[in-house]
């Protein structure tokens, strides 16, 4: 009989400490581009420079594991024909009053912030740092085939 008790104890704790447990979030969403705009801070005149215009396919990747704030990034572009790839892990995301969601990303050897505005449909990414700045811009240009935007979302 104390068996027995012992038995449907255990078994409803178990029920219970599952029904608590948080759900694991393990999110991929693939996002096409086919432009981009580079740019380049200049501090003679304290702003960014426009340095390129592309009309060529990138593909970014965010993929979400565990947490938001877990995870990595792939952004694969290419460049007058040749293959260029950035990545890193995520260790933090947040999303302002405007809705825009926001990843900093640290791959071994550099630091980058990769932005999401569904609203305009375009992902910023800002790598090599300084001191006080982000060296480098990709604004790229969001497509989505047919009513893929609700998906992404």
């Amino acid at each position: 009989m104390k068996s027995l008790i012992t038995s449907f104890l255990l078994f409803i704790s178990v029920l219970t400490s599952a029904q608590t447990m948080p759900t694991k979030l393990n999110d991929q969403r693939r996002f096409n581009s086919d432009s981009r705009l580079f740019y380049v801070w200049n501090p003679e005149k304290d702003a960014y420079d426009l340095k390129d215009t592309e009309y060529e396919h990138s593909v970014i990747d965010i993929r979400e594991i565990n947490t938001k704030t877990s995870g990595y990034i792939v952004i694969s572009l290419t460049d007058d024909g040749k293959s260029r790839l950035y990545h890193g892990s995520i260790i933090n995301y947040s999303v302002d009053d405007e809705g825009i969601s926001t990843w900093i990303l640290r791959s071994k050897s550099a630091r980058g912030k990769l932005s999401l505005d569904h609203k305009k449909k375009k992902i910023t990414y800002s790598f090599e740092s300084n001191e006080t700045r982000y060296v480098k811009i990709f604004v790229f240009n969001l497509f989505f085939a047919g009513d893929e935007t609700e998906e992404q979302e």
